[in-house]
């Protein structure tokens, strides 16, 4: 079973996801995977010159993005599974996006969406190809729709 640990200081008190917030993404994605090792999945939000210095260093994209996910070598040594990093500006500014709305759009279910998503890469879902997309975009759907 993975574990959450979060670091959400830069995010606004009034819009962070809480404790029971995170902790229902962590059951959730387990309950989706049962045999999931045990491990800690870190989630960070970083400023949006962080994520497109790390984006530019890690994947040659020199821009601001709104996720990064870096999974740990080998998890059943440290118990550390990967790093999620997310700007919260970034997740914001889509928010308003998809929602077409000037005065923000629901920047919660942005950020739950971000969370799980780096999760997934972490576990070692990708998206590149469209057959990995049909993969992984359903599962993070379902996980996402169980949690909000």
């Amino acid at each position: 079973m993975i574990s959450l640990e979060v670091s959400d200081n830069l995010v606004p008190a009034s819009a962070r996801l809480g404790a029971e917030r995170y902790l229902a993404i962590a059951a959730a994605v387990n309950a989706a995977m049962p045999n999931l090792i045990d491990g800690v999945i870190n989630i960070n939000y970083i400023a949006d010159e962080e994520i497109q210095r790390l984006n530019r260093m890690y994947r040659g994209v020199d821009k601001v993005t709104d996720v990064l996910s870096f999974a740990s070598g080998i998890p059943e040594q440290s118990g550390e599974v990967g790093d999620v990093l997310i700007s919260y500006d970034q997740a914001a500014r889509q928010a308003v996006a998809a929602s077409g709305a000037i005065d923000g759009g629901d920047v919660e279910l942005e950020c739950a969406d971000l969370v799980v998503h780096g999760i997934l890469h972490c576990l070692g879902y990708d998206h590149e190809l469209p057959e990995d997309a049909e993969e992984m975009f359903p599962l993070q759907d379902s996980i996402v729709a169980r949690i909000l």
